[in-house]
């Protein structure tokens, strides 16, 4: 490890070396090349605007205009996308734009006159195409550039309405495209900014998902990234209404009930944009939500003669979102672009947190409210010099509240009842963002370089299970209280016959504490062309944060590309990519909230294995709950020694284009995990000491009778994966899609979850719960006769596991994730014949317990379709930038000349009005969630919901009316 660091240093400095005088020589030759070329006395002129393949205008784009001696003028499009150079003289021109996100457009003898300005507008293709490696002789050095890796998706123009127009379903979508889980998790970037939440989809111009997945700009594993680009405003107004509406009568109902309450979904969407000014332009949208859902319960209670008995409840929980955006794009001088975008985003939702187990006794109201605030400030320094500044503050306010009191009863396998143990929670969260990048190219050198600063205060209120909770192990044990309690039997009498609740727990303290975290991160990269064909990036990201021991993070990272040769002016045969790097992981706020709230001092939990005085609680019979002898007082504590988790990944990889229309991109990924957050009680009972039926029992590191939950970083996990990724574009067909092959295992899945052996944990090192072995996703748009499109989105997984528990505590450590073993002994009571083994729930020596999840749940399939009608009216829309007219075409068995066919142009209107019929889950495919792992509940092996991964759990199958109009 000292090597590693001191290598990872050398580098860093290096690198930082090089890029400390590149941006001096590179500005002074700009500045040198602009006075050669512009000539005052000189009438040449050329004007234009710079556009996306949609029109909407791209601000910021660098032009760099040369002459036939090889004289460069630069200049930078102002808010509207427009350029104009004057005092040119006449001649030939090469006239190259770029802008960040879009493939260079070049345009060679550009011939500029004295007198009128020559009008070019300029259009960029967005790198929609890193996903097809086939392009002009003219740009076969771009292949091997690691933004443009093939294993990259990138949505934009019609592709976009192949996605949910919800905004959470939406997100879910993009997760799914990302091929994301809780390892790699999935990270989201609104113009350059993490954290937040989605814009509405009408402000949005490109989704670029998994690009460039070792870059050192990037904190986070590039698998897993999603970057959202929203749309600034055009030189013209513009605007469109959005409404969909869903209604019960539509759908398919669930089928884990016969009767539902009518629910219903309507959305509105409208956004308008337009010039303020000569260099300012403006962009404004709102989204309204208003859905009435049904939460569906599907548990084992007890009916009034305290029988055990199926229970299903449809329950209505509305839901209201209203989201307004507001951006502002100013061109300052000639090399300065400014942009502010406000959000303001407000949820309120009544009778949340109910379904599956969770009993109607267990809903909350929330209302939560996020305000965002970025600043983007890009300078443009030449075309070789640019430097970008960020600023971002959000503002979350969220509030939640219990709608009952008392005590909180959890059945496992059964239901949760009673009381709701959510108490009240008020959390005011501020978050801060500062960042400032450098790109700066120097001949077959493309430097970046900078860095980004956040910090976030937490101030938290909460009475989270002030009010108690009893865990029972089974519905019996539940059953046997009860009517033991209804008889007049004792506590003892009670437990004797196999009742009892195995855990009380109840908090008690000051409800509030406030944390503040701050990290950093720099990076330099350098990506070198060493050949036009080939491509090397080096790069080394440093981190830290405030609030653990770790406080340096190094992180190297490498990648190479080599675009094949394709012979004498054609394009590459195909794209070997490979590449590595380290990727650490964050401490978040909420963990040193819990930490420094529950530490024995500001609250206090106290934790009774085997309570015998139900239903009271510590506050309603206080002395007897503190006489206990087997009271444990729990607190949290952050280990000593925590350190940032990484996560080392490399692969390697081939893009090969198929004819002219697509491509196929191919690509091995492994990656290791160390030191992954995780939770352990460090003074639980040692291993073998504990016996379950005397609570008292058990020896423990220390003298105290304590619980310490401690937050560690000693999980672990490897992983390797297999992706192709493909698309095809035949007009007017349009498919994007991918396959992965994938195999995980890792010891932990996350850090609120502990091991099942405080003290080993190698004996959870399995299959991890997320350990999907085959995804498949497809998406696209085609265009069908009479003006009709069809957008399909279908999404396949195959059945994910789920860890087979006993129910109960065994080892004294509090937790509920003990697990059962090979049983050895068929005649015991304690065994269980299920489809996936035979199992005994009170392992003896001798028996091996069985590897963590281990059941086989249901695998996922869903189809979404979308299918649109658009009329176009009004005026005719001028074209601006007319195709040049057709040259005759020579004839080869004639000696004259045939005239070339005209090219058709379509005629864009002013006005349109579109219509569109979307299905979730258009074949009611039964999608459902993993089955109830729990032995002895009557529940096991069973699915109880469906899975809301891509969908709504009221109805099996949705489906939306559409209607927008757009001007």
């Amino acid at each position: 490890m000292p090597c590693y660091r001191l290598l990872s240093r050398a580098l860093f400095s290096l690198i930082a070396a090089i890029i400390s005088v590149a941006p001096i020589a590179l500005m002074l030759s700009s500045i040198v090349g602009n006075a050669q070329l512009a000539n005052p006395g000189s009438s040449g002129s050329i004007v234009g605007t710079v556009v996306d393949p949609q029109g909407a205008v791209v601000p910021g784009a660098n032009l760099a205009i040369t002459n036939a001696a090889g004289k460069s003028v630069v200049v930078v499009c102002d808010a509207l996308g427009k350029y104009s150079v004057e005092g040119l003289t006449p001649g030939s021109y090469t006239i190259e734009v770029q802008a960040s996100g879009f493939r260079t457009t070049r345009k060679d003898d550009v011939l500029i006159n004295s007198g009128a300005p020559q009008h070019l507008n300029l259009t960029l293709e967005i790198a929609v195409d890193q996903q097809e490696v086939v392009v002009s002789a003219a740009d076969t050095t771009l292949d091997s550039s690691p933004e443009k890796n093939g294993g990259a998706i990138v949505l934009k123009g019609s592709d976009l309405q192949a996605l949910s127009d919800d905004q959470d379903e939406m997100q879910q979508q993009l997760q799914a495209m990302a091929g994301s889980d809780p390892e790699t998790g999935t990270q989201f970037y609104v113009d350059g900014f993490s954290g937040g939440k989605l814009p509405p989809k009408s402000s949005i111009r490109e989704i670029r998902i998994n690009q460039n997945p070792y870059s050192a700009q990037y904190d986070t594993l590039g698998y897993g990234r999603i970057e959202i680009f929203t749309k600034p405003g055009t030189d013209k107004l513009h605007g469109d209404v959005w409404m969909q509406g869903n209604d019960s009568p539509l759908n398919a109902r669930s089928p884990f009930v016969t009767t539902q309450p009518s629910y219903y979904s309507y959305q509105f969407e409208g956004d308008v944009n337009g010039p303020i000014n000569k260099t300012a332009s403006y962009f404004a949208s709102t989204y309204y939500q208003n859905a009435v859902n049904d939460s569906i319960v599907n548990a084992f209670v007890l009916d009034p003669s305290l029988n055990q008995t199926s229970f299903t409840q449809a329950i209505s929980s509305p839901t209201t979102n209203l989201s307004s955006t507001f951006r502002v794009d100013k061109q300052i001088g000639k090399v300065q672009t400014l942009s502010v975008r406000y959000q303001l985003e407000r949820t309120k939702q009544t009778n949340g947190g109910v379904g599956q187990f969770n009993l109607a006794s267990q809903a909350f109201n929330s209302l939560n409210t996020e305000q965002v605030l970025q600043i983007s400030d890009t300078q443009a320094y030449g075309a070789k010099v640019v430097n970008e500044t960020r600023f971002q503050y959000i503002r979350d306010r969220n509030n939640q509240t219990a709608l009952t009191g008392g005590p909180t009863i959890a059945v496992q396998g059964a239901f949760t009842g009673g009381g709701s143990s959510q108490g009240s929670t008020r959390d005011n969260q501020d978050h801060y963002e500062f960042q400032d990048y450098v790109q700066v190219t120097a001949g077959t050198h493309e430097f970046n370089f900078g860095g980004r600063l956040r910090g976030v205060r937490d101030a938290n209120y909460s009475t989270t299970n002030f009010n108690g909770q009893y865990t029972f192990a089974s519905l019996a044990a539940y059953q046997i209280t009860e009517q033991g309690l209804k008889n007049g039997l004792s506590p003892a009498a009670i437990r004797a016959a196999g009742g009892g609740a195995s855990q009380f727990s109840q908090t008690s303290g000051t409800p509030s504490v406030a944390v503040s975290l701050v990290d950093t991160g720099l990076y330099a990269e350098d990506n070198w062309k060493v050949k036009p064909d080939i491509t090397l990036s080096l790069g080394l990201r440093f981190e830290t944060q405030t609030k653990i021991h770790d406080h340096a993070d190094f992180g190297p990272r490498v990648a190479a590309s080599w675009a094949i040769p394709g012979g004498k002016n054609k394009p590459p045969k195909a794209v070997l990519r490979t590449g590595g790097g380290f990727f650490y992981q964050r401490f978040q706020s909420t963990n040193l909230l819990q930490a420094q709230r529950q530490n024995g001092v500001t609250e206090t939990e106290s934790v009774v294995n085997l309570p015998d005085f139900y239903p009271a609680t510590c506050t309603t019979n206080a002395a007897q709950c503190a006489s206990s002898n087997v009271s444990s007082p729990t607190v949290y504590q952050v280990s000593p020694v925590i350190r940032s988790p990484y996560i080392f990944m490399a692969g390697a990889g081939i893009d090969k284009p198929i004819s002219k229309y697509g491509s196929l991109s191919a690509n091995y990924i492994f990656s290791r995990g160390e030191h992954l957050f995780l939770t352990r009680n460090i003074n639980a009972p040692l291993p073998g000491t504990y016996d379950p039926s005397d609570p008292s029992s058990g020896t423990r590191p220390t003298d105290s009778n304590e619980n310490i939950y401690e937050y560690d970083s000693e999980g672990a996990s490897g992983r390797n994966r297999l992706i192709v990724n493909g698309n095809v574009r035949i007009k007017p067909l349009s498919l994007f899609g991918y396959y992965m092959l994938s195999k995980v295992n890792t010891n932990t899945a996350g850090i609120g979850t502990f091991p099942s052996n405080q003290y080993d944990l190698h004996v959870d090192y399995g299959r991890a719960s997320y350990d999907v072995r085959n995804r498949l996703f497809l998406g696209g748009f085609t265009k069908l006769p009479w003006g009709f499109g069809l957008n399909p989105f279908i999404i396949y997984q195959s059945s994910a596991p789920f860890n087979i528990v006993v129910g109960e505590d065994l080892n004294g450590d509090t937790q509920f994730n003990d697990r059962p073993a090979f049983a050895t002994d068929l005649t015991r009571s304690s065994v269980y014949h299920t489809k996936w083994g035979v199992f005994d729930a009170q392992p003896i020596a001798g028996q091996k317990i069985i590897p963590i999840n281990y059941g086989k749940g249901p695998g996922l399939f869903i189809t979404n379709l979308r299918l649109t009608k658009n009329f176009s009216f009004g005026p005719a829309i001028p074209d601006e930038n007319p195709p040049p007219a057709p040259t005759p075409a020579k004839d080869d068995k004639a000696t004259t000349k045939t005239p070339a066919k005209p090219v058709k142009k379509v005629i864009e209107r002013k006005y349109n009005l579109g219509f569109s019929l979307s299905s979730d889950n258009v074949f009611n495919h039964v999608n459902l969630a993993p089955p109830i792992g729990v032995l002895g509940s009557p529940l096991f092996g069973t699915s109880t919901s469906l899975t809301t991964v891509f969908g709504s759990g009221s109805a099996n199958r949705t489906v939306n009316l559409d209607m927008f109009f757009r001007f």
